[in-house]
């Protein structure tokens, strides 16, 4: 399919939302090697209230829906990556104010506007060790993907972005309580990398296995 109608990404947040919640503790370890061990709890609170959001919403523009998740993220889940997470979400929705479905294309727009918004927030760059380094080679795979079928584009996106996480055990964190750790943070792959790989493989299985 070259497009998600909208129905069709509300079934693609909740999946996404459902795949994190069951990856709670995986994250939870991944983080408690770097950090203070909170991710899964993190994205078990927030997806939890995206899901129940996404149950009882009247919103009819994909932008604004988007927007609204962000802020029931960041409420639910009280952390960094939530705040994070959340404006992320916010600047996206913002991007694709106005859509009522979206192409492969919309989707990289959609994940350009919070990649920007996470480098000015975090004041992270790529390279620092961090869901940046997942996030940026998702949208330059679905920028070169040749095909127009969203779900292919998203396969795409979620193997660079795994690529991108594996790549960060090579990395020194650079950024937040993680780069506490200095040298001895090599070799240990970023949660917030790993989250984004997850998120966006929950995307391309939803989307590849309903068809068109």
């Amino acid at each position: 399919m070259d497009k998600l109608s909208f129905e069709q990404t509300i079934a693609v947040l909740g999946a996404v939302a459902d795949g994190l919640i069951a990856s709670k503790d995986e994250l939870t370890a991944l983080d408690a090697a770097l950090g203070d061990g909170d991710l899964g709890r993190t994205v078990e609170r927030g997806f939890k209230a995206i899901s129940d959001a996404l149950q009882t919403n009247e919103e009819a523009d994909l932008g604004k829906l988007l927007f609204k998740l962000g802020k029931v993220f960041g409420d639910a889940a009280a952390s960094s990556f939530g705040a994070l997470f959340g404006t992320a979400l916010r600047k996206g929705g913002m991007a694709l104010k106005g859509k009522t479905e979206l192409t492969a294309a919309d989707i990289a727009d959609g994940m350009q506007a919070a990649l920007d918004a996470l480098i000015e927030l975090g004041k992270a760059k790529i390279g620092d060790k961090t869901m940046l380094d997942a996030i940026h080679p998702a949208i330059q795979a679905i920028r070169a993907c040749e095909s127009t079928d969203v779900g292919a584009c998203l396969r795409a996106a979620a193997d660079a972005a795994q690529a991108g996480a594996e790549q960060t055990k090579t990395m020194q964190s650079m950024i937040g309580r993680a780069s506490w750790q200095g040298e001895r943070s090599i070799g240990q792959m970023d949660a917030g990398a790993r989250a984004i790989a997850l998120m966006l493989d929950a995307a391309a299985r939803k989307v590849m296995s309903d068809g068109p």
